[in-house]
């Protein structure tokens, strides 16, 4: 991926537990107020997005609004231009955050779901999980996350004896331990965990908390844990997308695929900034994004033929919609074969910010 990558713009970020700033009162500039989320811009104006990222801002929202049994809407999205948010410092000293009391994240990019993952987790619980467990499931739950290594696990350890702390360096295995944590508990679980702590406990607190709710203290969980550490540290395979696998079917769906060729995709993904399906841009990158079934677990034949959009930047990515799914990935001219699982799986489709074109895609 050429230029500033998308983790790279993230930052460091942070949810803001302890209540938040007092704001002076002000006028909001709403650009866009959607079912789950209003979008409030700061010296900032819909001209600077594409046309689909604030409905696809929205829909993320309603996405996670599912997953953590939310039914209302889930707050206002800050943005801000990178000017105003260094000259405002709404999170001190920090890229990104999300209030509490006020359920308001406060952020310079666009999408920026991190965030919205702490809306969701602030809607569901009223922002009791403590560090640890709040922004593991940011990174679980986020369209981007870290990767982790088994190195990392001695990091897990620290930050389990002192939850409400956070280093930057931590966010990838508190996102793989997330991972780990829904795999085997279920959300709700990990949901109950944080009612139970409240937003402060000691690694004890939240040890017996652990053991009283999900059946087992921190060290055994650790120890259950680390294992597992040789394979899916990736954030491509350990995070849950939300969008497109999630219960509320955010994603646009795409149809379906069978071994018997009764069923079978063929789409074409028009990528351009203006229009209305577009996302984007961030990190030099725009995308468009969609979800479909398999009827028949087999080998199918995918095919992205050659067009005047034709751009090697261009890149298909087709998930399982299953725990630690491995990326298949496909570009402009591609003719082959992919065995896909029986189910339902993810589909993105990432080009260059300047990109403009039509991209065919088939499945059969």
């Amino acid at each position: 991926m050429g230029g500033l990558s998308r983790l790279a713009a993230l930052g460091s970020i942070s949810l803001a537990l302890a209540g938040g700033c007092s704001e002076e009162l002000y006028e909001p500039n709403v650009l866009f107020f959607g079912e789950w989320i209003y979008i409030d811009g700061r010296d900032r104006s819909p001209e600077e997005t594409c046309g689909g990222t604030f409905a696809y801002v929205d829909a993320y929202a309603g996405a996670l609004a599912a997953e953590f049994g939310v039914s209302e809407q889930l707050g206002a999205y800050r943005w801000y231009s990178r000017d105003e948010y260094d000259a405002e410092l709404p999170c001190s000293e920090v890229s990104a955050c999300a209030f509490v009391e006020e359920r308001i994240a406060h952020t310079p990019l666009l999408p920026h779901e991190h965030e919205i993952v702490h809306l969701a987790e602030i809607g569901a619980v009223g922002g009791a999980c403590p560090s640890v467990l709040a922004e593991g499931l940011a990174e679980f739950y986020s369209a981007y996350s870290r990767d982790t290594k088994a190195d990392d696990f001695e990091l897990l350890v620290g930050r389990m004896a002192q939850p409400s702390g956070l280093a930057y360096e931590e966010y990838g295995i508190l996102g793989r331990f997330a991972a780990y944590l829904v795999a085997r508990f279920g959300l709700e679980g990990v949901l109950e965990v944080c009612r139970t702590t409240g937003r402060y406990p000691s690694g004890a607190q939240l040890s017996a908390a652990l053991e009283s709710v999900l059946g087992a203290s921190t060290d055994e969980l650790l120890a259950d844990f680390e294992p597992e550490l040789g394979a899916c540290n990736e954030g491509e395979r350990y995070r849950w997308r939300v969008f497109g696998c999630g219960v509320g079917e955010a994603a646009p769906d795409l149809g379906r695929v069978s071994q018997d060729r009764e069923h079978t995709i063929d789409t074409t993904f028009t990528l351009d900034c203006a229009n209305e399906v577009t996302i984007g841009p961030l990190g030099g990158k725009i995308w468009a994004a969609g979800r479909f079934d398999v009827d028949d677990e087999g080998v199918y034949t995918l095919w992205i033929p050659e067009s005047a959009a034709d751009n090697p930047e261009v890149e298909l990515r087709i998930v399982e919609c299953e725990p630690c799914g491995r990326p298949q990935y496909g570009y402009i001219g591609d003719l082959g074969s992919i065995r896909l699982d029986a189910g339902r799986h993810s589909i993105e489709l990432h080009a260059p910010a300047d990109f403009r074109g039509d991209v065919r895609v088939t499945i059969d």
